[in-house]
C-alpha cells in the first residue's frame, strides 16, 4: 500500500485531494450532513476506490432515508385525530396534572390513580379512524392484591386495563357504547368541542366524585358495578374492611361452581383470615 504524503495534493493513486474531497461532501450534503462514517470517507485521501464506497453509502442512505419519511408521513386524517388529542383533551387536561403517554392520560391522586384512554378501533385505517374514550379508577391497594404473590411493583403510570373501576364515555353518558369518527371530510374543530364537553360534563365531574379512597370504597359498596372476579374481595380486604371483605367472600363461594377457581377464593379467604 503506498503511502499518502502530508501536504501532498495527490494520493498513491491520483487524483486531486480537494478536489475529491468537495466531490464526496456535495454528494453528502442532501443526506445528513452528521454521517460519520461518510464524513469520515470525505476527509480521507480519495482515490479510484473511494469514490465508488462514498457513491454507494450515499445512494443506501438515500434510500433508506426516503424510505423512512414515506412512513413518517401521516395521512390527513391522522393529522385530524393527533390534533383531536391534543386540543380536545391534553390542552384541557394538561393544566389539571394529567400526565401523557401516548394517547392515555393520568392523573395521580393521593391514594388512587384517574386515567383516560383514547381507544382507536382495531378495524381503523390511515384514512378512516374510528375512537372511543375509556376511563379507569385505580387502586394501588387492588394491585398490590390481585399480584401479591408475584412481586410486582405498582406501576407508576398504569394502563386503564389495569384499573379496578374501568368505563366507557358511553356509560358515562347513559347511552349505548359511544364511538367518535374522523376522515378526510371531518370537520375537526366540532369533535374537538365535543370531546372538551365529553371532559367538562361528564368525565371529570365523575372523577371528582371518586378523588378518594374513601369515596371510591363506598361507590364499590353501593353500586352494581361490572368489575374483576374477586375485585370487591381483594379491594375490602386489603384495606382492612373485614366485615364487607366476608360478606363478599361468603356470596362469592355460594356462586362458584369451577373448583379451580374455587381454590383461589380460599386462597383470598385465607391470606384476609376469612375462614
Amino acid at each position: 500500500m503506498g503511502k499518502y504524503s502530508n501536504g501532498s495534493k495527490k494520493c498513491h493513486f491520483g487524483g486531486e485531494k480537494n478536489e475529491a474531497q468537495q466531490h464526496i461532501k456535495t454528494m453528502l450534503k442532501p443526506v445528513s450532513n452528521g454521517n460519520i462514517l461518510l464524513a469520515c470517507l470525505a476527509d480521507c485521501p480519495a482515490d479510484n476506490h473511494a469514490r465508488p464506497l462514498a457513491q454507494f453509502l450515499y445512494e443506501t442512505l438515500a434510500m433508506i432515508l426516503r424510505i423512512k419519511n414515506r412512513v413518517k408521513m401521516k395521512t390527513p386524517t391522522e393529522v385530524k385525530f393527533d390534533k383531536v388529542v391534543k386540543v380536545g383533551f391534553h390542552e384541557v387536561l394538561k393544566p389539571l396534572g394529567f400526565k401523557k403517554k401516548g394517547n392515555n392520560f393520568y392523573l395521580q391522586l393521593e391514594n388512587l390513580g384517574q386515567i383516560i384512554n383514547i381507544q382507536k378501533s382495531s378495524y381503523y385505517s390511515k384514512d378512516h379512524i374510528n375512537f372511543t374514550i375509556n376511563t379507569g379508577i385505580f387502586l394501588p391497594e387492588y394491585w398490590k392484591g390481585l399480584f401479591y404473590n408475584q412481586d410486582k411493583e405498582v406501576p407508576s403510570f398504569p394502563t386503564e386495563p389495569e384499573c379496578l373501576i374501568r368505563k366507557r364515555i358511553g356509560e358515562l353518558r347513559n347511552q349505548n357504547d359511544t364511538w367518535y369518527d374522523i376522515d378526510d371530510n371531518t370537520e375537526e374543530s366540532q369533535l374537538i368541542s365535543e370531546m372538551r364537553a365529553n371532559l367538562e360534563n361528564f368525565i371529570l365531574p365523575y372523577f371528582n366524585q371518586l378523588n378518594t379512597k374513601e369515596a371510591l370504597l363506598d361507590f364499590l359498596n353501593s353500586e352494581k358495578l361490572i368489575v374483576a372476579p374477586l375485585a370487591k374481595l381483594i379491594v375490602y380486604g386489603e384495606s382492612k374492611q373485614l366485615d364487607r371483605a366476608k360478606a363478599e367472600y361468603t356470596g362469592t363461594l355460594s356462586e362458584i361452581k369451577n373448583p379451580h377457581f374455587l381454590e383461589t377464593v380460599r386462597e383470598y379467604g385465607q391470606k384476609y383470615g376469612l375462614e
